[in-house]
């Protein structure tokens, strides 16, 4: 085992009875190092190892249970045993949550806007477009999602993501923007097209 390769097991939610599937991921793909967890995620996805529709739904843990930043570093936690042998492997846990989505765990992920496909990400509404493209989340939630700052403050699709940024909101896992979906809004609407 190197400081080149990572182990790491799936844990869903809807497979709570059964054994967790084990990986070894490989830390350099296509002359990219993946440096951080976020790393990892994102290649999981753009792979299709999970499917993005999860993404919004996914944190990680260490082997014993204990949740873990997406910046943490790799090189920190192969130093420190963890992801070396699958008895130390990390945890993806997947939440797949039911009608009580209220429950569900706040995850935060990056977006990493050089790799965006678009030319440009100029506004808020452009993000949230890229993260429905993506499959990040079901685009039966596009038109019940709103987006918070740092301090709870409701952001507008029409503003500058370049000025939030410079502002200090969205660049860190403690300073995220967040994404809002109202499921009680998205139920009603999944109700009514069920009659």
């Amino acid at each position: 085992m190197t400081h080149n390769e990572l182990w790491l097991t799936y844990h869903q939610a809807s497979r709570c009875n059964k054994p967790a599937t084990t990986q070894l991921v490989e830390l350099e793909f296509q002359n990219e190092k993946l440096t951080d967890l976020e790393d990892v995620l994102e290649h999981l996805f753009c792979q299709g190892f999970v499917e993005a529709q999860h993404r919004s739904l996914s944190y990680w843990e260490n082997h014993d249970g204990q949740r873990l930043n997406p910046s943490h570093s790799l090189e920190e936690l192969l130093t420190e045993g963890a992801g070396k042998c699958p008895q130390s492997a990390l945890r993806l846990v997947i939440v797949m949550f039911t009608t009580h989505k209220n429950a569900t765990p706040a995850v935060t992920q990056r977006v990493k806007l050089c790799h965006a496909q678009e030319a440009k990400l100029e506004i808020i509404a452009h993000l949230t477009n890229h993260i429905f493209r993506n499959g990040y989340l079901a685009a039966r939630y596009r038109t019940v999602v709103t987006w918070q700052g740092t301090c709870g403050r409701k952001i507008g699709e029409h503003e500058k993501l370049d000025a939030l940024l410079a502002a200090g909101e969205g660049l860190s896992d403690t300073s995220s923007l967040r994404l809002i979906i109202d499921f009680a809004i998205a139920r009603g609407v999944e109700m009514l097209e069920m009659k």
